[in-house]
């Protein structure tokens, strides 16, 4: 689990700038200009993702790791870039403001800052399990999400499986953030997590969900089997995995078509039961439950402007949090926090 980072300390009432140094110093590293690079990252990244496929396909290099390869197609794509900000450096052609890219990397994060999602997936207290599967439709365009487990008493273990499985099935969201109530302020930030990962932890913690999980996934593919098997079959199929008189369930109208949520419409019912002793999530659990996939690390925003801009472009993870006085404000992908500080960097002189 990853480390909080908490470098606190008071702005002054200005923050420290750069000293520019005479244009003309020295050789241009880029003559064409801060937008022209910003404008070429993305086809350079393009042209040269395009090339290195054909080339594998021609050297029938298909079974090659391509991992460092795609890693120096994405420095190359961004060196436009950094040969822009290396000749502000070396000519001092604009000043570099950290404050600036803070705000900036925070305005970013908080753009992207995530979908919240209803109590136990469910909009209303009390809801059945049937309305969850109805929200989850709302939540397949989302990156991320947020799941508040406010006081400990919103959440259930079953009730988080379900959102868990459909991502993890629908491979959106990508992300689910976690905040709290902590030291009786809401919103507080306690990590995040592929739904990946959450559902597997689940599974271990419980084998009484992960019977539920693994019996409605099979029962997912038994009815998209008698689907494509014919009526008879289908029918007696259907029979056998305990679903008879349940078209409506799987198939429902008007289209009579299988549900586009059918292993969640199944899990759902799978999981019911546990709402009569549901166990509950507060943020002791969440760390039992979830602390070897858990990301705690966090950029502060009022940690001094070095520090925090030295944690933005040295976090190696797939997403970075933005926290202000420990409160949730958003999410950006590791690549775009890399970006947004080049472009913050590049902009005063475009």
């Amino acid at each position: 689990m990853d480390s909080p980072h908490r470098h606190r300390h008071t702005h002054g009432p200005t923050r420290a700038r750069a000293t520019a140094r005479p244009a003309g110093s020295g050789p241009e590293l880029w003559p064409f200009g801060a937008r022209a690079a910003v404008l070429l990252a993305p086809v350079l990244l393009v042209v040269l993702t395009l090339a290195w496929g054909a080339a594998r396909t021609a050297l029938g290099l298909g079974s090659a790791p391509a991992g460092w390869v795609l890693l120096g197609i994405v420095l190359l794509s961004l060196l436009p870039l950094l040969l822009v900000v290396l000749g502000r450096a070396l000519h001092g052609g604009g000043a570099v403001d950290p404050g600036a890219v803070e705000a900036a990397l925070t305005q970013a994060a908080a753009a992207r800052r995530g979908q919240p999602v209803p109590r136990n997936v469910v909009p209303e207290r009390g809801a059945s399990l049937a309305g969850a599967v109805t929200s989850l439709r709302g939540l397949r365009g989302a990156e991320a999400v947020i799941v508040d487990l406010e006081d400990g008493h919103a959440w259930w273990e079953h009730r988080l499986l379900l959102l868990c499985a459909a991502a993890a099935r629908l491979g959106r969201p990508a992300v689910v953030v976690f905040t709290a109530q902590q030291e009786g302020r809401p919103g507080g930030f306690a990590g995040w997590a592929r739904p990946a990962d959450l559902l597997q932890c689940l599974q271990d913690g419980d084998p009484d969900l992960r019977k539920a999980y693994l019996e409605a996934c099979g029962q997912a593919a038994g009815v998209r089997l008698a689907e494509a098997s014919g009526a008879a079959p289908a029918a007696r199929l259907m029979k056998e995995l305990g679903l008879e008189g349940m078209r409506r369930l799987t198939h429902p109208p008007p289209r009579d078509a299988l549900h586009p949520f059918l292993e969640e419409q199944l899990l759902a019912r799978a999981v019911d039961r546990f709402d009569t002793s549901p166990e509950e999530i507060d943020l002791p659990r969440l760390l039992a439950l979830f602390t070897p996939v858990l990301h705690t690390r966090a950029l502060e925003r009022s940690d001094g402007d070095g520090a925090w801009l030295r944690a933005a472009l040295s976090d190696e993870g797939e997403y970075v949090a933005f926290t202000d006085a420990g409160r949730y404000t958003g999410i950006l992908p590791g690549a775009a926090v890399s970006r947004a500080v080049l472009l913050a960097v590049v902009r005063p002189g475009a």
